[in-house]
């Protein structure tokens, strides 16, 4: 038996460390190496289940052309050679025609080859239109981190120093196996723990304090706490006046947050609010993990990201021992963002941006004020990377697919991600994808979004490459750990996969970027982006480096503050420059969503949409039987009392509507949630179902995206993020007839 150490990708974590035990070239089984040293025990059900998912024949196994009508059905095989000749000669033709901005990108969790290979790709075509599900996840906490402090915060929790570890907006219980075991660990070493979420979850069950605030309302509580805080002066003075700007100004604005309005805005009693402030200043340094929750909620997504951030450095909590420290570039390590190659973009073509006039900050000029202050602090070969910090705003785009405002949008290279499910207003997005001239999906499995492309090519998995998870550098994690592919990603007669790089590669060449891509293969990538390291080991590849089972730790350190940060004053912008260059406000704030003329009446219950839900990721994996076993059907939360009122039960089919469509998941009847919410689980399609239109795997049954609403009015006005919680989720339910519905086209 043949044992390689691999890391696994089946969610976002950024990779657990687990040996592949292999049979006569098949998987014998998965476990996890519980030696590696990236949170030993923070795992989950999903890697057993990969002998079972690399084996299902729902994975695509050649390249696939559409034969008659989009979404038809119909498919022939072709190599690979013939694809791209054909992908690549359609998009020279579409470029010609209309420019390089005509083509874009759509990104999922960046599981492939970390997004790098396809942010060189555009650059060098001449695109700035790639855009992502990154814009309300991640990106902004990325984005924000690195105009308040010029680098990420990772958090540094040590036993006997760290005094308080907060998840805000965070259930990791069903989303984060590293995170909760992260907390559970600081529970058993006697650390406080608080949870702010408007649902009595399982962390809320645990925690010290539970924190239940009006959904979207995290920016309010923030400033209010700070208003407390700074009133009783529990901050610590020292730090501010030290390695901050703006405080003075943060002084005046926490003024118009007392308890008394915050608690109108947040639900809480002035009691609950003022007991908050003194259990958080009360237990420094602390450490705050911020989830989706607080980008989610538009129009306070960024500011409520903002706020959080300068709670904590108003209390100390930043760049010292226990609490959360700014990380630096590591030595030795290429990052990312030097192999994304954006100095080939031109300022013109950054200039074409789609929504970076109006949507500045997660953007070019964003991007570009914090890129300018990265190199001056660390040099020119650590750049900041793209992926995170700079997208294309995906509802706009859409609609420059229907309309050609501000110009055509003709092509579309779909790569690890599911745009049918994964982006709000399904209906205008299945509409905007179908008038495409070019539709091409690289992916792992068949999907909605595959079901109506013109090419369909198949994405070697977590298991057919070498990968490496969790790196301290910008925008990243503060360990490093390599995995060896398992399985090799041809074999003949079974299937034949691609790498992203190897197709980002061998599609650019074939349009002329042949010097661009000096690396052949994804080994070589690695091998080039580790040299000194390697040197440093004498390892001479990443096989080699993984098989001696080395890890080194990232260089993050307190003490950076000292030296100057990169940010323009070189100090923590509680008054943010970048904001204020920007045209937006500069300091934390809340802004109170406006009702549409009486809509809010007609629906009066706000939908938390996309919990996190065990063992899926996303919509991915409802495919594998043993998966689908653990949760066969989607589910809608609904108050006890609120459902009753309705007729509801236990276990009926209900509709969840909004003015932009309905969809119907299965009731689940709790006494976790405040009395006008539901919750609703996200990525829901059901891949039993006939792939052809009008079905579509049964898109149109339980997609809670049927229901969102991505007009760019309700959209965050700093990030352009579009909301999937608070305010802007308004719905009603009522009990569907019995059974599932049918397909709708």
């Amino acid at each position: 038996m043949d044992l390689k150490f691999s890391s696994c990708y089946f969610c976002s974590s950024r990779g657990c460390a687990v040996k592949v035990y292999l049979e006569d070239g098949r998987i014998k089984r998965v476990t996890v190496d519980t030696r590696a040293p990236v949170v030993p025990g923070g795992h989950c059900v999903r890697p057993a289940l990969a002998k079972a998912y690399q084996e299902h024949p729902f994975r695509l196994d050649f390249p696939m052309k559409r034969k008659g009508a989009r979404g038809e059905g119909r498919w022939e095989p072709i190599p690979w050679d013939q694809a791209l000749d054909e992908i690549a000669g359609k998009l020279a033709d579409l470029k010609a025609r209309y420019g390089p901005e005509t083509i874009a990108t759509s990104s999922g969790t960046g599981r492939g080859a970390w997004e790098f290979a396809k942010t060189r790709f555009m650059n060098l075509f001449g695109s700035p239109n790639r855009f992502g599900a990154v814009t309300v996840c991640y990106g902004p906490r990325i984005m924000v981190w690195l105009a308040t402090f010029g680098g990420t915060l990772v958090a540094d929790r040590r036993e006997g120093v760290t005094r308080l570890v907060t998840l805000w907006g965070r259930n990791p219980h069903e989303g984060g196996p590293h995170t909760w075991h992260s907390f559970l660990k600081a529970k058993k070493a006697g650390i406080a723990t608080m949870v702010v979420d408007s649902r009595f979850t399982e962390p809320a069950r645990q925690a010290d304090l539970w924190v239940p605030i009006r959904p979207g309302t995290d920016a309010a509580l923030a400033l209010g706490m700070m208003h407390i805080i700074l009133r009783e002066g529990w901050h610590d003075a020292g730090f501010v006046e030290n390695f901050t700007v703006g405080f003075e100004d943060l002084k005046k604005r926490v003024r118009d947050y007392p308890p008394e309005r915050v608690c109108s805005i947040c639900g809480l009693s002035p009691e609950k609010l003022v007991d908050t402030a003194r259990f958080f200043a009360a237990r420094q340094p602390s450490n705050i993990t911020i989830g989706v929750a607080s980008e989610h909620s538009p129009p306070n997504s960024i500011q409520a990201v903002r706020a959080i951030n300068v709670l904590l450095a108003v209390c100390g909590s930043v760049d010292t021992p226990g609490g959360m420290l700014i990380a630096s570039p590591s030595e030795g390590f290429i990052t990312d963002a030097a192999m994304e190659l954006n100095e080939a973009l031109p300022d013109e073509q950054r200039a074409k941006q789609i929504g970076a006039d109006r949507f500045r900050f997660l953007s070019y000029p964003g991007w570009e004020l914090v890129e300018r202050e990265v190199r001056k602090k660390w040099g020119e070969n650590h750049p900041a990377g793209v992926y995170l910090t700079c997208m294309a705003h995906a509802p706009l785009t859409f609609r420059a697919m229907l309309t050609g405002k501000p110009y055509p949008v003709r092509g579309l290279l779909v790569s690890g991600s599911n745009p049918l499910l994964a982006y709000a207003n399904t209906k205008l997005v299945y509409e905007a994808l179908m008038s495409l001239d070019l539709l091409v999906t690289l992916d792992l499995t068949w999907t909605p979004t595959a079901g109506i492309s013109d090419y369909v090519l198949p994405a070697a998995c977590w298991l057919e490459r070498p990968d490496m998870g969790n790196f301290s550098s910008i925008g990243a994690y503060p360990l490093v750990q390599l995995g060896e592919a398992a399985l090799p990603a041809f074999v003949d007669g079974r299937y034949d996969r691609y790498d992203d790089y190897r197709f980002w590669r061998e599609l650019g060449c074939r349009l002329g970027q042949e010097g661009s891509w000096p690396q052949e293969t994804f080994d070589q990538v690695w091998e080039y982006r580790m040299e000194k390291i390697f040197r440093e080991r004498n390892v001479e590849s990443v096989a080699g480096f993984v098989r001696q089972k080395r890890w080194e730790k990232g260089q993050v350190e307190a003490g950076v503050c000292a030296g100057g940060l990169a940010t323009a004053s070189g100090k923590v912008e509680i008054k943010s420059s970048v904001l204020q260059a920007l045209g937006y406000d500069p300091l934390p704030s809340y802004t109170e969503p406006q009702e549409p003329e009486g809509e809010w009446k007609k629906y009066p219950l706000l939908n938390l949409s996309g919990v996190r839900t065990m063992p899926y990721h996303h919509s991915e994996y409802r495919h594998v039987e043993e998966f689908r076993r653990m949760h066969p059907d989607p589910i809608v939360e609904i108050p006890v009392d609120t459902a009753r009122k309705k007729g509801i039960v236990d276990g009926d089919w209900v509709w969840i509507e909004t003015p932009v469509g309905r969809c119907r998941q299965r009731a689940r009847l709790v006494t976790t949630l405040p009395p006008d919410c539901i919750t609703t689980q996200h990525g829901w399609w059901f891949p039993e179902k006939p792939a052809a239109s009008p079905s579509l795997y049964g898109l149109w049954e339980s997609n809670i995206n049927l229901t969102t609403d991505d007009d760019p009015e309700k959209c965050d006005p700093i990030s352009g993020g579009w909301p999937f919680k608070g305010q802007y989720m308004r719905c009603r339910i009522r009990k569907a007839e019995e059974g599932r519905r049918k397909d709708e086209g």
